[in-house]
């Protein structure tokens, strides 16, 4: 598709650096470059060339690079300029460029709407490309990698060409329906349609781990008021966030922040004291606190060792009665620094499921990390896992729907005509995963969250 506008944008992050990227893609990219550059440059090949003002002054040399259509990234004609990293320098070239008619700033995520457009990627391959770029752990990049390579189309349009197979082998029967020699298994169908079901709610379970992979693994930090909870958050997060004193009440609201563990995401929240008070704020803190431990992945309790355990250890019965039975629960014992060895020892023994830990020493952090490894395993890197967005997992849910609807029509109906009809439906669903049939307001809605010059 040819776009009556040329856009331009800075694709580097806007500020100081050693060098800043601008990009030009669209019909007039061959004109821009030979006013700046004074020549088309050899395609694919970056020349060190001086950048001129549209007075022929130089206002600074840098690499340029010529992509000419269709070998590039949108599929248009594409110059990128390499100028030194000076925004003021970047916002003047760029001034030059957009002041030449027919060229404007490119809006968000327009480069890569661009590519799809004109069937460079598809859709699932450009939401991958946001994902590269927002990665947070090392686990989501691989993820997003693999979508952007198309591992994640792949794996869909087989079983979307598996239902196209299935509705052309109907169609092509629906004309000879009662010609002796057209035998066509009735009784199969039901099979057929819950192959798909059950192929398509694997995939929804594979995007369950996706989910955390994407937003983090949610580890809240809880148990009764000056037990350690703020502290062992900050040691965790390996900064000073949350305000740490001897003063009981002292973390009163959630904080919420994330933290790479082992190349895994993890939402760490510290979180108020539980325990029986009758101050107003103190109250809201805590049902704050039992909420996101409701919600969460993981629970670290914390409890003071010089205090009272069994007492400690009656809030989560009054408080938190489902704790006891939840697999990823772990109470921590800390301070035990003012413990003897010997004393630490049979308490590890009578309390196995424990970890004793000293976040004024750093004792028992290693136990802390190792506990996390083994069980974010879970989440592991393998072969069925995609980063899975919202959009991605209503197509499949929506898919899975109407499947149930067709079985529903089928066997009340056994009706051919109607079951082609369904299956058309279902292949049309499952193509807006990648971009076919959809919507240009869900287009435009999907690259508005890209960022600028992407």
């Amino acid at each position: 598709m040819i776009f009556d506008d040329t856009i331009v944008a800075l694709v580097t992050p806007f500020g100081k650096s050693a060098v800043g990227i601008v990009r030009v893609s669209g019909k007039f990219s061959a004109l821009i470059a030979k006013k700046i550059l004074k020549i088309i440059p050899k395609p694919k090949i970056a020349s060190y060339l001086p950048f001129f003002d549209l007075s022929g002054n130089i206002i600074d040399k840098g690499l340029a690079i010529w992509f000419p259509k269709p070998y590039s990234f949108t599929g248009e004609d594409v110059l990128e300029l390499q100028a030194h990293g000076s925004p003021i320098l970047l916002n003047l070239l760029i001034n030059i460029i957009i002041s030449i008619k027919g060229v404007r700033i490119a809006k968000k995520g327009e480069f890569t709407k661009r590519a799809f457009i004109n069937n460079k990627i598809n859709l699932l391959q450009a939401e991958a490309i946001d994902d590269l770029i927002n990665a947070q752990s090392e686990m989501s990049l691989k993820l997003a990698l693999k979508s952007l390579n198309g591992n994640f189309s792949y794996y869909i349009n087989k079983i979307i060409k598996k239902i196209i197979i299935f509705r052309a082998d109907i169609e092509a029967r629906i004309d000879f329906l009662h010609d002796e020699d057209n035998y066509f298994n009735y009784k199969n169908i039901e099979n057929i349609i819950n192959k798909f079901i059950i192929s398509l709610k694997k995939i929804i379970n594979f995007s369950k781990n996706s989910q955390l992979i994407r937003n983090g693994i949610k580890l809240v930090i809880s148990g009764p008021p000056n037990s350690g909870k703020s502290s062992l958050f900050n040691i965790l997060l390996k900064q000073n966030r949350s305000i740490v004193t001897n003063i009981k009440g002292t973390t009163r609201d959630i904080l919420n922040e994330n933290v790479n563990i082992n190349n895994i995401l993890f939402q760490l929240i510290d979180t108020a004291g539980i325990h029986f008070t009758k101050n107003f704020v103190e109250k809201i803190g805590i049902q704050r606190t039992l909420l996101e431990i409701k919600n969460a992945d993981f629970v670290f309790f914390v409890v003071d060792s010089i205090k009272n355990y069994f007492k400690q250890l009656n809030i989560i019965k009054k408080f938190l009665p489902f704790l006891l039975n939840k697999k990823n629960f772990l109470v921590l014992c800390n301070k035990c620094d003012l413990l003897s060895l010997d004393l630490i020892n049979i308490m590890q023994k009578k309390y196995k499921k424990n970890i004793f830990i000293s976040t004024l020493t750093g004792f028992g952090l290693k136990k802390i990390y190792k506990f996390l490894f083994k069980k974010s395993n879970f989440f592991t890197f393998n072969e069925n896992n995609f980063l899975f967005r919202n959009r991605h997992i209503f197509c499949l849910q929506h898919a899975i729907k109407n499947f149930k609807k067709m079985k529903k029509n089928w066997l009340s109906h056994k009706n051919i005509e109607l079951l082609a009809e369904d299956v058309h439906i279902v292949e049309k669903v499952l193509n807006e995963m990648n971009g076919s049939n959809i919507s240009k307001k869900m287009i435009s809605y999907i690259f508005s969250n890209f960022c600028i010059g992407k």
